[in-house]
């Protein structure tokens, strides 16, 4: 032990004798006053000392010359080993007295303190994170190689995944996504890149045992909606928040649904209650020209997604999608796949199920899903990120957020995130932006996220009692999907 700055210790060691890996764990334990620390190593340094720069220059020129040593072996030795020493930088994350763990009360050991490592599992079970009842397991910590699980009952609010493109990010969503159905939850998943189709296929291409359990929609193709089901508040929401419908024309909009409500209920107008229905009704009910005109444009921009039906042999309901689902203790999906659908139908599918989400759960209608949002900046405004937040969140909507850009989330998004699993990134303003959902320190964010491999991740958050871990990602039994089509194979 060298030196404290604050919350941060470093410390010397030799890199022949003993390993040491970024994430790794140190107790440095003071055996007369029975108390320890436990540090997490975020950076390892060479020791710069007095002369080593002229020893390694004489080296360096040496090379070309003959030259004799009188220096014994043991001298030489030390040398050697004196240039290869290293620092260590660790950050103190909890205090150990009397053999339980607890928050760091700002306590310093001395330099004689026993130091040694410490693997992941002992402060597993010392934060009591092995007796978890709903338990997913998402990997192996590195680097001791333990089991890690997360409880499904800790991603009961909301969970950001970030990092670089193609670091695993997606495929930590899928752990989950299995993970819970394993457990009884249902998800909804938003998949842009049709990364989730698979999922109920082994890797031979067999079905699994998922594959009555994921229902696979397409808006406009397998997902459709009647009118009628989507109701008057959700379908003026989508009028609103989507297509950017004015009050005037939201108010007249509202006006000739009721009135087409009531006569379609008495009888006097014939016909279903569709998108044609409503052209008709505001053609007899006309306001201004404008207001008209801005309200037709809209219904012709419902029309072409093609999410809206007549039909009632092609309307599907989000309650019978999850219907039959939650059986023998498991649950299940429902995957929307987003792929090369254009932006406006992508936002208005979104919209409409998220709108008709918000109703079902304010009723009762359905159990509460978890919501798995890939790239939502992509179809989500500022003001639906705030709906969903905060009133979907408080109605049991649970949401995991999945991006290669950390700086599109919302800021209050982050603050709001009650678990952060942080793949690889480089960029300092992504660190800075989703430093609130680490609810740890800058330096520990920073250089660890940039020492993590492909699939490994820092998992940080209620799910681990705010105690960072590095985690190894675990393989899919389930077939890959969704990846990017190329021309040419092979390098």
């Amino acid at each position: 032990l060298f030196k404290k700055i604050g919350d941060e210790l470093i410390m010397v060691y030799n890199p022949k004798v003993e390993e040491v890996a970024v994430g790794q764990n140190i107790l440095i334990y003071d055996e007369a006053s029975k108390r320890g620390i436990i540090a997490q190593v975020i950076d390892q340094d060479l020791v710069d000392f007095p002369g080593i720069l002229e020893s390694i220059l004489r080296s360096e020129i040496a090379k070309g010359y003959k030259k004799e040593e009188y220096t014994s072996k043991e001298i030489k030795t030390l040398e050697e080993t004196l240039k290869d020493m290293k620092f260590l930088r660790a950050k103190i994350r909890k205090e150990l007295t009397n053999g339980n763990l607890v928050d760091w009360s700002g306590w310093c050991p001395i330099r004689s303190s026993k130091i040694k490592t410490i693997k992941e599992e002992d402060i597993i079970k010392m934060l009591n994170l092995d007796k978890m009842k709903y338990p997913i397991e998402i990997g192996e910590t590195v680097p001791s190689g333990n089991s890690m699980r997360i409880s499904a009952h800790d991603l009961q609010g909301i969970s950001i995944i970030v990092g670089k493109k193609g670091v695993g990010k997606s495929h930590l969503a899928k752990v989950l996504l299995l993970g819970l159905i394993d457990r009884g939850g249902i998800g909804i998943v938003f998949d842009v890149n049709d990364e989730y189709s698979n999922l109920d296929k082994n890797l031979d291409g067999t079905p699994n045992e998922y594959k009555d359990r994921l229902k696979k929609l397409r808006p406009g193709i397998n997902l459709k909606f009647a009118l009628d089901y989507v109701g008057e508040d959700v379908f003026l929401n989508v009028m609103s928040t989507t297509l950017r419908l004015g009050d005037p024309s939201l108010m007249h909009l509202k006006k000739v649904w009721g009135n087409l409500e009531r006569e379609i209920r008495e009888g006097t107008f014939h016909g279903a209650f569709d998108l044609n229905a409503l052209r008709v009704k505001l053609q007899r009910e006309q306001a201004s020209q404008s207001i008209t005109e801005a309200i037709m444009r809209r219904i012709d921009q419902l029309e072409r997604t093609g999410i809206f039906t007549s039909n009632p042999s092609e309307a599907v309901t989000l309650e019978g999608l999850i219907e039959g689902m939650k059986e023998d203790g498991k649950g299940g999906a429902i995957i929307i796949n987003l792929k090369e659908i254009d932006k406006l139908t992508m936002d208005i599918t979104v919209q409409t199920i998220l709108s008709k989400l918000e109703e079902l759960l304010e009723g009762g209608k359905i159990p509460y899903p978890f919501i798995f949002a890939e790239e939502a900046h992509m179809y989500l405004g500022e003001t639906q990120w705030m709906n969903v937040v905060t009133r979907m969140r408080h109605l049991g909507a649970y949401q995991i957020y999945m991006t290669n850009s950390p700086t599109a989330i919302q800021q209050f998004v982050v603050r709001q995130a009650d678990n952060l699993f942080l793949f690889y990134l480089a960029d300092r303003k992504d660190f800075s932006h989703i430093l609130p959902a680490a609810k740890i320190d800058y330096e520990t964010i920073s250089q660890v996220a940039r020492a993590l491999p492909a699939r490994t991740c820092l998992v940080v958050g209620v799910a681990t009692e705010d105690y960072p871990f590095v985690v190894r990602i675990k393989q899919l039994e389930a077939m890959a999907s969704g990846e990017t089509k190329k021309f040419f194979k092979e390098r």
